[in-house]
């Protein structure tokens, strides 16, 4: 999936947020490297704002109105040129994620300009600079759509679950890898009216809606204004409430 918005207070890490960087000293066990970190944190915090799975099937009837047209009138591009996946539930990840993928029409440029870039930085390391690698620019553009497992006996239940994930992301959860404890927080906006039940941005611009008793998140990354990012979230949700 995508990247959430994310507040590591870890050893060793520039701590953020308000909360208490220094991690609990449980016994030594086998250290951890910083990618298995990342993924398990990623985890802990996915699991978190998708709600607590449950073991009934994922209707992909989303998935097919995602993949139906909506994508190519909605951000103008021909639908020849773009990829669309489907991930399936395993393992903690009991959800569905449908994607859709395609080039940035500036495509070229942008990569002869990081080319230049990196010959630049490959120079200056040669003559004895030290400067971080520059990091590549984004290529292409995403829109993501996830499709929460768990089935909820309500509208009010599924809105319920939305503000307990929002709730417990703001306070702070933590979790242990190679037996040392983390804590990860996320933030959020305001919640958002008229938009399904209940809705709300993360700060990294994932949409969480709750819906008819059902939860789903739309992420789009498309334009270089967060703002009109998320406005064409906003409309690519209600598109596919709308549908089922």
């Amino acid at each position: 999936m995508r990247a959430l918005g994310i507040c590591m207070l870890l050893i060793g890490m520039a701590a953020c947020g308000p909360a208490d960087s220094t991690p609990a000293e449980p016994a030594k066990t086998t250290e951890a490297g910083s990618g298995q970190i990342s993924e398990v944190v990623a985890e802990t915090v996915d699991q978190v704002l998708q709600g607590d799975f449950g073991a009934g099937e994922v209707s992909e009837e989303s998935c097919a109105t995602f993949e139906s047209g909506v994508i190519p009138e909605l951000f103008g591009v021909d639908a020849a040129l773009i990829s669309y996946r489907r991930s399936i539930p395993v393992k903690r990840v009991g959800h569905v994620v449908c994607s859709a993928t395609w080039d940035k029409p500036d495509k070229a440029e942008l990569e002869s300009a990081f080319n230049e870039k990196i010959q630049e930085w490959g120079r200056g390391m040669a003559s004895g600079k030290k400067e971080p690698m520059p990091k590549p620019p984004r290529m292409d553009n995403r829109v993501s759509l996830t499709l929460v497992a768990t089935r909820f006996d309500s509208a009010d239940a599924a809105v319920a679950s939305l503000e307990d994930s929002v709730a417990t992301l703001q306070k702070g959860v933590t979790t242990t890898v190679g037996g040392k404890e983390y804590t990860v927080q996320s933030d959020f906006g305001d919640w958002i009216d008229n938009v399904g039940d209940k809705a709300i941005f993360t700060d990294k611009g994932e949409l969480m809606v709750a819906y008819n008793g059902k939860r789903i998140s739309v992420t789009v990354g498309v334009s270089d204004d967060p703002a009109e990012d998320r406005s064409q979230a906003i409309e690519l949700a209600r598109r596919v409430m709308a549908s089922n």
